[in-house]
């Protein structure tokens, strides 16, 4: 309600909680908020996701959204966190179509989480801001990664350059692999900030975000603000674990100390963000996933560390040849066996697990083996999977007596078409795919007991019905929900028919087929 910062974090906050046991609240309900968030166009400013009239169907937040392609980030951030939640929430349903419902919005969520990848310029090297006919906001010859501003929020284009901590493969591959992004990090950490007046972007002037940032002296890397902080451990999806305990010993021994920056923090400490990356970072361990029970493994930083968990169990961190030299794990054995993996499950964390780290002064093979990366969203070696709305660009949408209804697929929640209770829409203009999933938005009204049936055919054949759906609601105004295509096809020909006992209003309709980022 502050409006002050970009997305809505609480979506992955209780989406993690509850992969991780997290008891106390009703996770149908978080989960019900979730949903609103990120499938309805909020009514004012203060609430929900910006610039979601359109970029629920483009696929991003244009550069004529405050700070866009922040939003843009971060919602691909809460949308893992989503379709893990929908998924857990499925294995737990009362009913065939209660589960159905949360597969299918799993399934969605889960492709809209690969969205930070529409936000990647490949001629600039770095993820920037578009603008609504999709052409870049700052052309890739005049781009300058080490400007403020503009659609990075209290960043510049070296801080979002990695904002993609559920996907690290999928990051790895816009960059040309694990080791292009073992090199982009390297090279973040190398390159100094300023401070300089002249990279201060929409600000106009320093912002203390950028002084302190040049105080930590560690290139780029500003961890007196948040939106850094994940960035050391992203080496974990690069081959290369070595790097990200070396940073993260770096940062833990020199940027709390307290005697020059911050008294203790090197910058900001919103909601005590700054104090749980260190605990974290000092036993060894971080949620870089935020919305799966797992943590990512560091460099513990003392000889012995004991925690008691909230129902008696102890996680026990040994490390007896710790020391400031000694920042490499060199091997780790979990409840006394060895383990090669650079994250660990949260349910052998929360049993009370003890971890026995073998430090030393160079780094090591240790966690450099194939199957040891962190998982992620997207497999090794491909793109990001995206899915492409095959009535954009061109498509039309028209009744049966030829009366048009262009707002039907405009790609904007704000313009509606009022449909009679037996209404027959008829697509034209179709790109060529398979849809797996199609959407529809519910306009200016919520929907209650809506009935309706997508129907296609080739070219010259018989309509085939592609799913029925009866009784269907819509809670909210402007909300899109995803549908599953029980059999995908590839049609010539597309067409709603509508049921509904009384009348229907609709903002836009999807036909979404699978597709990688361009």
């Amino acid at each position: 309600y502050a409006d002050l910062m970009v997305g809505t974090s609480s979506d992955v906050a209780f989406a993690d909680a509850y992969l991780k046991g997290i008891t106390g609240f009703d996770p149908a309900e978080a989960y019900q908020a979730a949903l609103r968030n990120a499938t309805v166009v909020p009514p004012d400013r203060h609430v929900g996701r910006k610039g979601m009239d359109k970029s629920t169907f483009r696929g991003y937040a244009s550069a004529d959204v405050h700070e866009g392609m922040s939003w843009t980030m971060e919602g691909a951030l809460n949308d893992f966190g989503i379709a893990n939640m929908a998924t857990r929430l499925a294995g737990h349903a009362r009913s065939s179509a209660e589960r159905e419902r949360y597969a299918t919005e799993a399934d969605y969520f889960g492709h809209r989480a690969a969205a930070y990848s529409t936000m990647f310029d490949p001629a600039a090297g770095f993820f920037q801001g578009r603008r609504e006919d999709g052409s870049w906001r700052v052309a890739a010859k005049d781009y300058d990664a080490r400007v403020w501003g503009h659609d990075y929020t209290e960043s510049n284009g070296w801080t979002f350059a990695f904002t993609a901590a559920h996907d690290g493969e999928g990051l790895a591959a816009l960059y040309g692999g694990r080791e292009a992004l073992a090199a982009k990090l390297d090279t973040f950490f190398a390159t100094p900030e300023t401070a300089d007046p002249a990279f201060a972007g929409s600000y106009g002037g320093l912002i203390h975000e950028m002084t302190e940032a040049r105080d930590v002296r560690m290139g780029m890397y500003a961890h007196s603000n948040q939106p850094s902080h994940h960035i050391p451990w992203m080496y974990l999806y690069t081959g290369q674990p070595w790097k990200t305990q070396k940073h993260v010993r770096e940062i833990l021994a020199g940027l709390y100390l307290g005697s020059e920056i911050g008294q203790g923090y090197p910058g900001d400490e919103d909601n005590g963000e700054t104090s749980a990356w260190y605990v974290f970072a000092s036993l060894g361990l971080y949620p870089l996933r935020m919305g799966a029970p797992e943590y990512a493994i560091g460099s513990p930083l003392f000889r012995h560390a004991k925690v008691t968990l909230q129902d008696g169990a102890v996680l026990t961190v040994n490390a007896a040849d710790n020391s400031p030299a000694n920042v490499y794990v060199q091997s780790l054995k979990v409840n006394g066996k060895p383990w090669t993996k650079t994250w660990l499950p949260h349910d052998i964390v929360a049993a009370g697990a003890t971890l026995d780290f073998q430090m030393g002064p160079q780094p090591s093979r240790w966690g450099t083996g194939e199957g040891d990366v962190l998982p992620s969203l997207t497999a090794r070696g491909e793109r990001p999977a995206l899915l492409h709305d095959l009535l954009a660009k061109g498509a039309q949408a028209r009744l049966e007596d030829g009366r048009a209804l262009d707002a039907l697929v405009d790609d904007n929640a704000t313009t509606a078409a009022p449909l009679g209770a037996k209404a027959t829409v008829v697509f034209s203009g179709i790109a060529d795919g398979a849809p797996a999933m199609y959407t529809l938005n519910s306009g200016e009204n919520s929907i209650p007991g809506g009935a309706w049936a997508p129907e296609a055919r080739t070219a010259g054949g018989r309509w085939t019905t592609l799913d029925t759906r009866s009784a269907e609601d819509f809670a909210w105004a402007r909300q899109t929900r995803p549908f599953r295509i029980a059999k995908p096809g590839r049609y010539a020909e597309y067409r709603l028919r509508i049921g509904a006992p009384g009348r229907m209003q609709l903002a836009e309709v999807e036909l979404l087929a699978a597709g990688t980022t361009p």
